[in-house]
C-alpha cells in the first residue's frame, strides 16, 4: 500500500499567478539582454508581460532579485542542456566535444545569455551570497565534464573552469566573426583542452 499522497491540481488562482511569473520571467529576460541590467525598469517588464506595474513586486522584491533570478534560469538551461549531451558519453575528448558543442549551441540560439547570466550577477550584486553562488557555478564545468573520466590532481579544477569559460567566450565571438566551421572549431577546441587536462 502506497503512503504518497496525491497530487492536488493547482487551483486557477494558483495556475493564474504561476503563468504571470512565467511571463514576467520571459520579459525580464528579454529585457535584461537585449538593455542590459541598468537600462530595464520593474514597470518595463511588467508592461512587456502585459501585467499592472504592482504586480512585478507581488512576485520579486526589486530589480535586482528579478535580474539573479533570470540569471538562475538561464544557467539551469544550459547546465541541463550540457547534462543531456553528456548522457552516456564516455571518454574525456569525447565529452569535452559535447560541452563545447552544448555552450556554444546554446549561445548561438540564446544571443547576449551567457554573458548576462554567468557574468553579470557578481557585477550587478556584488554583496550579495547568490550572485557570487551563481557565478562559483562556472567552476563546476570541469568536475561536470570530466565526471568518472581521469581526475588530475595537480589541477584547480575551478580555476581551471573558470579560465575555460573565458576561452570559450573569446572563441565563440572569434568563430562568429571569421564564420568558422562549428564542427572544427568545437574539435580544435576539444582536443586542446583534453591534452592540457592530461596527466603528465
Amino acid at each position: 500500500m502506497s503512503l504518497s499522497m496525491p497530487i492536488a491540481p493547482l487551483t486557477e488562482k494558483a495556475a493564474d499567478k504561476v503563468a504571470t511569473l512565467d511571463r514576467l520571467r520571459q520579459a525580464a529576460r528579454e529585457l535584461f539582454v537585449d538593455l542590459g541590467y541598468h537600462e530595464t525598469r520593474p514597470q518595463d517588464i511588467a508592461k512587456r508581460a502585459g501585467v499592472a506595474s504592482g504586480t512585478f513586486y507581488l512576485h520579486f522584491a526589486d530589480k535586482q532579485q528579478a535580474f539573479l533570478d533570470f540569471a538562475e534560469q538561464a544557467q539551469n538551461e544550459l547546465l541541463g542542456l550540457m547534462s543531456v549531451r553528456l548522457q552516456s558519453v564516455s571518454g574525456s575528448r569525447a565529452r569535452w566535444r559535447a560541452t563545447c558543442g552544448a555552450i556554444i549551441d546554446f549561445g548561438e540560439e540564446n544571443p547576449g545569455l551567457l554573458p548576462a547570466a554567468f557574468i553579470d550577477p557578481v557585477f550587478v550584486a556584488p554583496n550579495d551570497d547568490n550572485a557570487w553562488r551563481m557565478y562559483d557555478r562556472l567552476g563546476h564545468l570541469v568536475s561536470v565534464t570530466l565526471k568518472n573520466e581521469v581526475r588530475v590532481e595537480q589541477f584547480d579544477y575551478e580555476l581551471i573552469s573558470h579560465g575555460l569559460c573565458g576561452l570559450l567566450r573569446h572563441a565563440i565571438i572569434y568563430a562568429s566573426r571569421r564564420d568558422l566551421d562549428r564542427n572544427k572549431m568545437i574539435e580544435d577546441l576539444s582536443r586542446f583542452i583534453d591534452r592540457g587536462l592530461a596527466e603528465d
